[in-house]
């Protein structure tokens, strides 16, 4: 299994932020659900809490998310 940078996992829990799913995130980058999926919940493991709410209808951010995006997105740029 092809394992992704700390860099890219944070990538990806942008884009599944800007989007609110992350069976949409995973079809824009041309990945399956699960790699998309499997290294956030290893980054939220990493940062011992949820980044995003799971509801039947995609994702919203936590309050740890919320806190975490514009710095990570600062990190991106």
């Amino acid at each position: 299994r092809m394992t992704l940078s700390h860099f890219d996992a944070l990538a990806l829990f942008v884009k599944v932020a800007d989007v609110g799913s992350f069976s949409k995130a995973a079809v824009m980058l041309g990945l399956t659900q699960p790699s998309v999926s499997r290294p956030i919940a290893d980054l939220e493991k990493r940062l011992g809490g949820s980044l995003f709410y799971r509801t039947g209808r995609g994702v919203t951010l936590t309050e740890m998310g919320e806190a975490l995006l514009p710095r990570i997105r600062a990190l991106l740029d």
